[in-house]
C-alpha cells in the first residue's frame, strides 16, 4: 500500500492548486489560527489565494472513513506556481503537525 503524500500540486475545480492531506497525519482538523497563517504565509508569495478546510465522512457496509483535508486554490494562476507553493505548504503543515498531533507516527 502506498503512503499518501502530505501536499502535492493538483487541479481543483479546473484551477490550480495544493492539496493538503492533512488529517492523515494529523489525525485532526487544522484549527482557524493554523489556516489564517497559512494564508498570511502564502500572501508572501502570490497576490490572492484561497485556502478550503474540507471534513467528509464516507460510509459504506463494512467501513466508515472520516477525511481531513486542506486545498489551496490559486485563482486566475498557472500550475506552475502551484507546484512551486508545494514546499511552503507542506512546511507549514510540518508545523501544525509538530505543534499538536492527535495520532502517533
Amino acid at each position: 500500500m502506498q503512503e499518501a503524500e502530505l501536499a502535492f500540486a493538483a487541479e481543483i475545480d479546473g484551477r490550480p492548486g495544493v492539496v493538503v492531506n492533512f488529517g492523515v497525519y494529523a489525525g485532526r482538523e487544522a484549527t482557524i489560527a493554523e489556516v489564517e497563517r497559512l494564508g498570511t504565509e502564502l500572501l508572501e508569495r502570490v497576490s490572492s489565494v484561497e485556502v478550503v478546510c474540507e471534513r467528509r465522512e464516507s460510509f459504506g457496509p463494512d467501513r466508515r472513513a472520516e477525511l481531513y483535508q486542506v486545498r489551496v486554490e490559486l485563482p486566475g494562476h498557472d500550475p506552475a506556481e502551484a507546484s512551486a507553493l508545494v514546499p511552503a505548504v507542506e512546511a507549514w503543515a510540518q508545523d501544525c503537525i509538530s505543534e499538536r498531533r492527535l495520532i502517533t507516527p
